[in-house]
C-alpha cells in the first residue's frame, strides 16, 4: 500500500506522452546548458535596438523555457546544471521539477541535490531548502509523507527536519486539517518518530504564534486540530496521550496547558474528547490554569464544558481540592457558584440524578479537610438547597436547614419556591412533592419559607401567564394540605389563587370548588372563601362568568355565595 496509492503523484507531460504541451520547446531537451543560459539571458534582455530589427525582450518565453528545462531534462542533468544558473533560476528549475514529477523522483532529486551541496561545502544548500519548501507547501499531504519516508530511508535527517519545519511554520499556508492528515499519513508510512516530532512542532507552533489572528477565509473546521484528529481516528486518544506525557514534564507544563486551552478554544464539533479528558482526568492545577485561560468571552462556554465534566467526578477529595483552587483563582472565583451547582447536579452525568444529601455532607467535610475558605462551604450549602430536580420534599427541607445564615436561607427558600412552582405547574411534578415540602417546613418552624412557597405557586411575582391546568393542580395541593391537617396553609394557597382574577379563569373556579367538595374543608369555610375572593372581583363580567360556570356544574349554593357578597 505504501508504494501504491500513497506514493502516487502527478505525471509530467513527458511521462504522459503529452508532447503537444512542449511544441516549440524541443530544443530545450538537448541544448547545452551554457548555451541555454545564454539564450535565457537574450530572451529577457532582448537583442539589439528594436528599430534596427533586433529582438524585443520576451520574459514570458524565458519562463516557459525554464519550466520546459525542469520537466524535460533527466534528474542527473538538473543536478549537474544547477551551478550554471543564477540562484533564483536554479531554485525555480529544481522546485518545478520536484513539483511536477512523481513524488519518488522529487525525493530522489532533493536527496541527490542535498548530497551534492553537502559535498561542495559553502552555502549551496539553499537550493535544497527552496525545493523542500515548495514540496512541503505545495505537494499533497500524502506526497509529503512519502517524501519524508524516502528521505528517512536515504539517511537524510536534515531533509526530514526541514520538511517538517516548512510544513509547520505559520507562513506555510497549511491548515490544521492538513497537519492532522500528515500526522496520520506519516504513521502509515512507518515514520512514527517523525510523526511524533511533527505533532510536537505543530502544537508548539500554536502558542509560539499566539498573536496571529485567525483567518477569515479558511473555515474554522480546518483550523480545529483536535477535531480533525478525532475525525480521522475517532477511537484513538492521540492528543490526550501526548498531553498526559507532556504534563508529567515539569519544564513544559505551563506551555502544554496553554496549548490545550488553545486547542479547546478552536474546537468546532462534539463530543469534545479533549474537554472530557481535562475535566475528568487531569489534576486540579491543570484544570485551574486551562479553565482560567478560557474563562472570558468568547470561550466561556468551553470553560463551562470542562467544568461540567469536572463536576461528574466521584471522589469527594478531588472535588474539594478543585473547588478550593477554583475559588482561589482570580480568573475563576466568580464562577465558583456555577461549579458547585454543577457538582450538586452531577454535571455532565446529570442524567444519573443529583448527588444525595449524604454525598454532599461528605463533600462539605472534605472542603474542611483541605482548608478551603469558609465561603466555599457556604456556597455549597446554598447550591445544594436550591437544586430541586430529582429531590423529595423532605430532602429539600433537610438541605435548606443546613444553610446557616438567615439571609442565605431566605433567598434559597425563594429560589426553591420558584423552581417547585415551575415543576408542579408546568413540568408534571406530583402534588405530593409540594405537600411534603410544606409539611417539612412547618415541622421545622420555617413559617417564612411556607409563605414563599404558597405565594409563588398561587400568586407569583413573575407575571407570566399561568400554565393550563394550574387551578386544578392548586386545588389538588390545597385539598391534600387540608387532609394532612395543614388547614391554614391550604386556605392561604386557595385565597391567593382565587384573589388573582387575572390569573385564574372562571372555568377553573368551578374546577377548584369541585375538588374541594371531597376534601376535609368545612362547607362554611368553602363558602366564606368564595365570598372573600371571587365575590370581590372587580371585573363584573368575569365574576358573572364564574357564577355561570358554578351554576352549570351544579354548585348553586356556591354561586349564591358569590352573588351574596355583592349585596
Amino acid at each position: 500500500m505504501n508504494d501504491g496509492l500513497w506514493a502516487r503523484g502527478s505525471e509530467t507531460p513527458e511521462e504522459s506522452g503529452d508532447r503537444e504541451a512542449w511544441r516549440g520547446y524541443e530544443w530545450v531537451a538537448t541544448c547545452p546548458v551554457d548555451v541555454f543560459v545564454e539564450r535565457m539571458r537574450a530572451m529577457r534582455e532582448g537583442e539589439g535596438p528594436a528599430d534596427e530589427g533586433g529582438e524585443q525582450p520576451r520574459p514570458a518565453t524565458a519562463v516557459r523555457s525554464l519550466y520546459a528545462f525542469a520537466v524535460l531534462r533527466p534528474v542527473d542533468e538538473l543536478i549537474a546544471s544547477a551551478r550554471h544558473f543564477d540562484y533564483r533560476d536554479a531554485v525555480s528549475v529544481l522546485a518545478t521539477a520536484a513539483l511536477g514529477r512523481h513524488i519518488k523522483q522529487a525525493a530522489e532529486l532533493a536527496i541527490r541535490q542535498w548530497e551534492a551541496e553537502r559535498g561542495s561545502g559553502g552555502d549551496g544548500r539553499r537550493l535544497t531548502h527552496g525545493v523542500i519548501h515548495d514540496i512541503a507547501c505545495q505537494r499533497t499531504v500524502l506526497d509529503v509523507a512519502v517524501f519524508v519516508r524516502e528521505c528517512r530511508r536515504a539517511a537524510a535527517p536534515e531533509l526530514v527536519d526541514r520538511t517538517i519545519s516548512a510544513f509547520t511554520e505559520p507562513g506555510s499556508g497549511r491548515t490544521n486539517l492538513d497537519k492532522a492528515l500528515l500526522y496520520i499519513a506519516l504513521r502509515d508510512e512507518k515514520c512514527d518518530e517523525e510523526a511524533t516530532e511533527f505533532l510536537r512542532r505543530t502544537l508548539v507552533a500554536i502558542i509560539d504564534n499566539d498573536a496571529l489572528p485567525a483567518s477569515e477565509i479558511v473555515p474554522r473546521e480546518f483550523q480545529d486540530l483536535a477535531g480533525a484528529l478525532h475525525h480521522l481516528s475517532p477511537s484513538e486518544p492521540i492528543l490526550e496521550r501526548w498531553f498526559d506525557e507532556q504534563l508529567d514534564l515539569e519544564d513544559d507544563v505551563h506551555d502544554t496547558r496553554r496549548i490545550i486551552a488553545r486547542l479547546i478554544a478552536t474546537r468546532t464539533d462534539t463530543p469534545d474528547t479533549l474537554v472530557e479528558h481535562v475535566g475528568r482526568r487531569r489534576t486540579r492545577h491543570d484544570i485551574a490554569e486551562i479553565c482560567g485561560q478560557l474563562a472570558r468571552p468568547p470561550h466561556t462556554e468551553k470553560c463551562a464544558d470542562i467544568r461540567r465534566h469536572v463536576a461528574a467526578r466521584e471522589r469527594m477529595e478531588d472535588l474539594a481540592e478543585i473547588v478550593r483552587i477554583w475559588y482561589e483563582s482570580d480568573a475563576l472565583t466568580r464562577t465558583t457558584k456555577e461549579l458547585l451547582a454543577d457538582i450538586v447536579s452531577r454535571g455532565a452525568d446529570w442524567y444519573e440524578g443529583p448527588r444525595t444529601p449524604g454525598e454532599l455532607d461528605r463533600l462539605d467535610r472534605a472542603l474542611s479537610k483541605v482548608n478551603a475558605p469558609p465561603e466555599c462551604r457556604r456556597l455549597l450549602r446554598v447550591a445544594a438547597a436550591v437544586h430541586t430536580d430529582g429531590r423529595s420534599g423532605a430532602d429539600l427541607v433537610a438541605l435548606l436547614e443546613k444553610i446557616e445564615r438567615p439571609r442565605d436561607r431566605n433567598r434559597a427558600a425563594q429560589t426553591i419556591a420558584q423552581r417547585l412552582a415551575a415543576q408542579v405547574l408546568g413540568q408534571g411534578a406530583e402534588p405530593d412533592l409540594f405537600v411534603e415540602y410544606v409539611t417539612g417546613l412547618r415541622a421545622a418552624g420555617r413559617t417564612e419559607a411556607v409563605y414563599l412557597a404558597c405565594k409563588e405557586l398561587a400568586d407569583p411575582a413573575d407575571p407570566v401567564r399561568a400554565p393550563a391546568g394550574s387551578g386544578e393542580m392548586i386545588a389538588e395541593i390545597a385539598a391534600r394540605l387540608y387532609d394532612t391537617g395543614l388547614d391554614r396553609d391550604g386556605w392561604d394557597l386557595l385565597e391567593r389563587c382565587l384573589e388573582n382574577e387575572q390569573r385564574v379563569t372562571p372555568q377553573e373556579v368551578a374546577v377548584i370548588v369541585d375538588r374541594l367538595g371531597t376534601a376535609n374543608m368545612p362547607q362554611e369555610d368553602r363558602h366564606f372563601l368564595l365570598r372573600a375572593t371571587v365575590g370581590r372581583w372587580s371585573d363584573a363580567h368575569r365574576r358573572e362568568q364564574a357564577v355561570e360556570q358554578l351554576t352549570r356544574r351544579g354548585f348553586e349554593a356556591e354561586a349564591r355565595e358569590v352573588i351574596r357578597s355583592l349585596r
